[in-house]
Parts: structure tokens; C-alpha cells; sequence
């Protein structure tokens, strides 16, 4: 075996690669060191930064001082020693420039005034001073062409007017001033008639347990007539010229009054009629077995939505209340006439109470 022997040379060699490692580990550790020495750095300044915001961040909220202002209490006026008026002096009327609406006084402060209309005073009476024998009404007709009739106190506006009237075997009863109720139903159709206008067109259809038309031929028009039952029968129109003005006036004072009192044919006849009627007045002095039925049936009876206004003749209670509602539903005005006196609006109505039915 061959010995091995290291030379000096190998020696220094060996020296001088250990120092160059360790001068390149002490220049690797130092270089760790500032490294980690400038991270630390860097974590402090954030951490620092952090907390410095934080601090700026105000903790407390600020609240608004609210300010109660109190006005100070008005002083009362100095009083005013005033003159005594006259005890003769009257008011005076408000002028055609004032206010239709007064204000409501109250004690109560407040910043809104309520207006009150100016309303007609309810329940006012029309007083019918004239017996049956001499006729109702007025006098005021719409008799000027325009269009219109009236009827025992009520209007009605159109060209096309009819009457339903009510000629039962009742209609025969004494009227409170003297004549029948039949009398003065007959004068006032013959006031209503004679006051319409030119280009005004009517037509009467009378009702007891049928209803029927001046075309109907007597004796007992009542039992030739239509009882509501098959097709209704076709009622003309007549125009409101003079001469046929007296021929109707004429027919309707010859018409005798029977039979019960049935309101469905009558007023299925007026408001069956081609052109419709621009308006219908339907009177009644009996209580009749239909009422009822007329009610509940209104709307198919009166497709073309034709105002009706009603007339509670001598006939207080259920049966007026009936009216009324007829009235109510179709767009009409309902008047009483009550131990010969005519009633309308509020007054009317108080006869509806059934409180009547037992008188």
C-alpha cells in the first residue's frame, strides 16, 4: 500500500477555503440581520400607522342643543267703550259679492276655518191651498219649447214625457178639500199636458190591475188591458200640438177609474216604448201587490236608465217608501201629497215612515 502525504501547500489551501467560508457565512448572517432589523422596522411603522389613525378617529358624538323659544303672551287689548246701536237697526242683507260659506266660531284655537253652505231649510212645506176641485200646482210649467213637463210640483226635462198614472177603484175616494182623489188627478194631468211645448211628444198610460192607453177602447179599458204577461204591447207617442192636447184631455176625462193596483204593467209599457222616454212621472194611491217585485226587478225593466219621479198620492208608509226608492234608484224626485197638501223633498220623505201603515 502507497502512503499518502499532504503537502503544506494543501494545507493553506484548505485554510483558505474554511476562511472564505466563514467570511461568506458572516456576510450571509449579517445580511439576515438587516433584513430582519428593516422588516421589524417596517412592522413597527404599520403597527404605528394603525394605531395613529385609530387615535384620530373621534370617539364622542356631538348633540345638538335644542332650543325651546316660548312667544311672549300677548297683551290684551285696551278695551273699547262702544256706542249702543239702535234698536231699530236691522242687519243688513249680504251683498251679491259675499261669501256663500260661513266660518264655524269656536273657542278652540286653530289655524283652519270650516265653511258652512247655505242650505234651503229642510223639510219645507208647499202648502196646497186650493180643494181637488180646482186643481194643484203652480203654474210655472215648461211650456217655452225648450223641453220639460211638470207634474204635481215635480220637473222633469226632455222632449219625450211619460205619465203612469194610478186609476184604481181608490182613486174614486173623497179628497180632503172636496171632490175625489180621481178629479183632481184628472185636472192636474189636464194642467200638465196643456203647458208643454212645441216638439214635445207624450203619451198616458193608466194602471189599475192592467195597464193601458187612451188607444184602448171602453167600457172597462181596465180589463182589456195588459197584465204584464207575453209582449209588451207597443204605446205610441203623441205630439203636443193643440189639437191632440185636447183630444188626450178629452179621452182622459172620460176615463173611469176600477180594478186593484198593480205597478209593473204600466211602467213596463213607458219604459218599453221605441224611442224611450226622456222621462217618466208615475203616481199611485194604493198599496200594490208588486212593490215588491217591481224593486228587485227595477233594472231590467228600466234598461235605458229612464229617470222616473213618483208621487205618493194620499198613500203615506210602505207604499211611499216604495216610491221613494224608485225615485232614489233611477235619478227622479219623489213629492207626497197627503190630505191635500203637496210635500217635497225632506217633508216628502217623512211620510215614508211606517208608522203610517197603521192609520
Amino acid at each position: 500500500m502507497k502512503e499518502l502525504f499532504v503537502t503544506e501547500t494543501d494545507d493553506e489551501r484548505l485554510k483558505a477555503t474554511a476562511n472564505a467560508v466563514d467570511n461568506a457565512l458572516e456576510q450571509q448572517r449579517r445580511k439576515e440581520s438587516i433584513q430582519s432589523a428593516v422588516t421589524a422596522l417596517f412592522g413597527v411603522a404599520f403597527v404605528v400607522a394603525i394605531l395613529a389613525l385609530i387615535a384620530m378617529i373621534p370617539t364622542s358624538k356631538d348633540i345638538p342643543v335644542i332650543l325651546a323659544y316660548s312667544a311672549p303672551a300677548e297683551e290684551e287689548p285696551p278695551k273699547l267703550n262702544k256706542k249702543e246701536l239702535t234698536n231699530n237697526l236691522q242687519p243688513r242683507p249680504p251683498g251679491a259679492s259675499s261669501s256663500m260659506a260661513r266660518v264655524i266660531a269656536s273657542t278652540a284655537a286653530t289655524t283652519v276655518s270650516v265653511p258652512i253652505p247655505e242650505t234651503a231649510v229642510p223639510d219645507a212645506m208647499i202648502g196646497m191651498e186650493e180643494d181637488f176641485g180646482d186643481g194643484f200646482g203652480s203654474g210655472d210649467g215648461d211650456g217655452s219649447g225648450g223641453g220639460g213637463a211638470t207634474f204635481f210640483g215635480g220637473r222633469m226635462k226632455g222632449k219625450r214625457i211619460a205619465f203612469v198614472v194610478d186609476f184604481s177603484q181608490s182613486m174614486e175616494l173623497s179628497a180632503e178639500k172636496g171632490g175625489s182623489r180621481i178629479s183632481g188627478l184628472k185636472k192636474e194631468l189636464e194642467k200638465s199636458i196643456n203647458e208643454l211645448g212645441k216638439g214635445m211628444q207624450v203619451t198616458v198610460i193608466f194602471f189599475s190591475n192592467t195597464g193601458w192607453t187612451i188607444e184602448t177602447k171602453g167600457p172597462n179599458q181596465n180589463d182589456k188591458g195588459w197584465n204584464g204577461l207575453g209582449k209588451t204591447p207597443v204605446v205610441p207617442w203623441y205630439p203636443a200640438t193643440p189639437k191632440v192636447k185636447k183630444q188626450m184631455i178629452s179621452d182622459i176625462k172620460a176615463m173611469p177609474a176600477a180594478g186593484g193596483t198593480v205597478w209593473y204593467p204600466g211602467l213596463k209599457m213607458a219604459l218599453g216604448m221605441n224611442p224611450a222616454p226622456n222621462g217618466v212621472f208615475l203616481l199611485s194611491d194604493g198599496s200594490p201587490r208588486d212593490g215588491d217585485m217591481v224593486l228587485d226587478e227595477l233594472k231590467e225593466i228600466n234598461p235605458s236608465h229612464v229617470p222616473i219621479s213618483t208621487v205618493a198620492f194620499e198613500l203615506p208608509g210602505t207604499p211611499a217608501a216604495q216610491l221613494l226608492e224608485i225615485s232614489e234608484k233611477t235619478g227622479g224626485k219623489f213629492n207626497m201629497v197627503y190630505k191635500g197638501r203637496r210635500y217635497s223633498g225632506g217633508a216628502a220623505e217623512r211620510f215614508t215612515n211606517v208608522k203610517y201603515d197603521e192609520d
